[in-house]
Order: structure tokens, then sequence, then C-alpha cells
């Protein structure tokens, strides 16, 4: 199965829940650039993204471009979210989100949504 997201607003928040087969950079980045697009579009600044659903294992070198490419998507539009990922190795293993939060994205790699939903809470 492919990967795929299901958006949700929660007041200023974004919850993207991600479920599928990690299996290219592209497919990766089809799905960011959509929660992205989404948080652009409602004027948002808090994303939490949950891909505890997901499988597969991504290249060093592909995360390190899928984080840097959405820092460079991110200036480009002006939307620097206060961003929340959620996941579990070898999917996330928070490398992506070190290289983002190196260029400035505020972002933190969590292994639950409840920890995730609290530091996004005391982060605004």
């Amino acid at each position: 199965m492919s990967l795929q997201v299901d958006l949700k607003l929660d007041g200023e928040l974004l919850l993207a829940v991600v479920k599928g087969t990690v299996s290219t950079v592209d497919e990766t980045w089809r799905i960011l650039k959509q929660i992205c697009d989404t948080a652009l579009e409602k004027h948002l600044n808090r994303i939490l993204i949950d891909s505890l659903g997901t499988q597969g294992v991504t290249t060093t070198f592909d995360r390190y471009h899928i984080g840097a490419k959405m820092v460079t998507y991110c200036g480009e539009h002006k939307l620097w979210p206060t961003l929340a990922l959620v996941g579990q190795p070898p999917v996330v293993d928070g490398f992506g989100g070190l290289v983002a939060k190196n260029r400035w994205l505020v972002t933190e790699t969590f292994p639950s949504r409840k920890e995730a939903l609290v530091w996004l809470t005391h982060r605004t």
C-alpha cells in the first residue's frame, strides 16, 4: 500500500495521520507537501505528523534530502510551523527532523502522539 495521509483540523493544530509503506523519496515528499499546503491554506502553524501507521526503510541520504527539502519548501512559502513528528524506527529515527531543526525549522520527534501534543502545547 502506498502512503496515504488523513488530515484533520483540531483548533489551531493540523493533525496528519500517515499510513502505508515508505518506498520512495518522491512519495514521501508528496505527502509532506500535501501537509504543508494544507497548513498554508488553513493558516496553521502547529503540525503533528503521526507516522506510527507506516512501515518501510529509507536511506540516511533520503532522510537528509527530505528534511532539507521540507525547510526549503517552507521558506519559499513563508510557512514556519512548529512540527512534531511521531514515529518509530526504522521509518522514523529523528534524522530528517534533525536536519530540518538544524536549518531553523522548529521540529521534534516523539515515540507517541501524547508526548508530541504536550510539546506542541508548551511551544505556543
